[in-house]
């Protein structure tokens, strides 16, 4: 999380050797600079509300030049509000290094999708995808689905399915005194495709089979899930679409912002409570759950929040935000 437990969600995650960066929320993205923003591939919005979507402004900005299209999904109405920030700008200038974005809204199993470029006056309709399961996105390596939640407003949760987890053995490579770089995400990419007879190329020139290194330096073991969830009211269909999506995950972000002693606020709010994020994580079998979104109001302490997670979900709570 790149602004912790208090600051605006915004999930960063890195895939290393694609030298690409997801998005998981566009909240206040001041600690992160605009070369990262160059290498965003896929922004994955649960609402646009202004602490989840804030930092578009700064998405916008650095990609002008001669970038490909920035892919974004999120809830019915989202392309519309993208539109309308690109619009309240004046693009005389940019010619064709306008920044471009894809844009694909979740309705029910479809995806609907338009394409944006600053300096256009609508957005462009563009062909309609299936969506079987909420899948947004389908590529080799990982899936991301998502889910539809109630904040009184849709919102939606998402779900990172990698097919399976390919690392690279250190002391392997380091005892063939092979530095890293490219190559070892072009080996990765062979093993993910199947593709063992696929020759790479290694740094002192020499060329050997991607199924003759990966048996060399790579360790492969089955993807680990990480679901992706905030901003929805603590009810019985929510409970239900939340569990289903998370079962068995390896990671749950999941927001808490409010003690059970301030219920009334998480529902007139339509948040959850501290409790209900742990009885939801403890329902879902998760392994490990990343508590966050907390309110401002206990910035001095928060030792009370992690207790009650902790009384629905005693096993493996992280007691802070950390930093992507």
């Amino acid at each position: 999380m790149v602004n912790g437990v208090f600051g605006d969600p915004l999930l960063h995650l890195r895939l290393r050797h694609q030298s690409r960066s997801l998005l998981f929320d566009l909240g206040d993205p001041g600690r992160l600079s605009a070369r990262l923003a160059h290498q965003v591939s896929d922004v994955f919005i649960s609402h646009v509300h202004f602490d989840h979507i804030g930092g578009f402004l700064w998405l916008l900005r650095s990609r002008i030049g001669e970038y490909p299209p920035c892919r974004l999904y999120g809830p019915p109405g989202l392309a519309e509000h993208l539109q309308g920030l690109v619009r309240g700008i004046l693009w005389d200038r940019v010619g064709k290094k306008a920044p471009r974005f894809e844009v694909g809204e979740l309705h029910g199993e479809r995806l609907v999708r338009w394409g944006i470029v600053a300096g256009e006056m609508r957005a462009m309709r563009l062909p309609e995808r299936p969506a079987p399961g909420g899948l947004l996105r389908e590529e080799l390596g990982f899936r991301v689905h998502a889910t539809t939640l109630d904040h009184g407003t849709p919102v939606l949760a998402f779900s990172l399915e990698p097919d399976r987890q390919v690392t690279v053995r250190q002391e392997r490579l380091d005892a063939h005194g092979w530095p890293p770089g490219p190559w070892l995400g072009a080996l990765k990419h062979h093993v993910l495709a199947g593709e063992g007879e696929a020759r790479v190329r290694l740094p002192d020139g020499t060329t050997r089979t991607a199924a003759q290194l990966a048996e060399m330096l790579l360790m492969t073991r089955p993807g680990e899930r990480l679901v992706y969830a905030t901003d929805l009211a603590d009810t019985p269909e929510n409970r239900r679409r939340l569990v289903a999506l998370a079962q068995g995950a390896r990671v749950l972000f999941c927001e808490a912002p409010f003690l059970e002693a301030e219920a009334e606020q998480a529902r007139r709010t339509g948040h959850l409570t501290a409790r209900a994020c742990g009885e939801i994580a403890a329902a879902a079998g998760v392994e490990r759950l990343v508590p966050f979104h907390f309110s401002r109001r206990h910035i001095t302490d928060t030792r009370r929040l992690h207790d009650e997670i902790r009384l629905a979900f005693p096993r493996g709570t992280e007691d802070d935000g950390g930093s992507g």
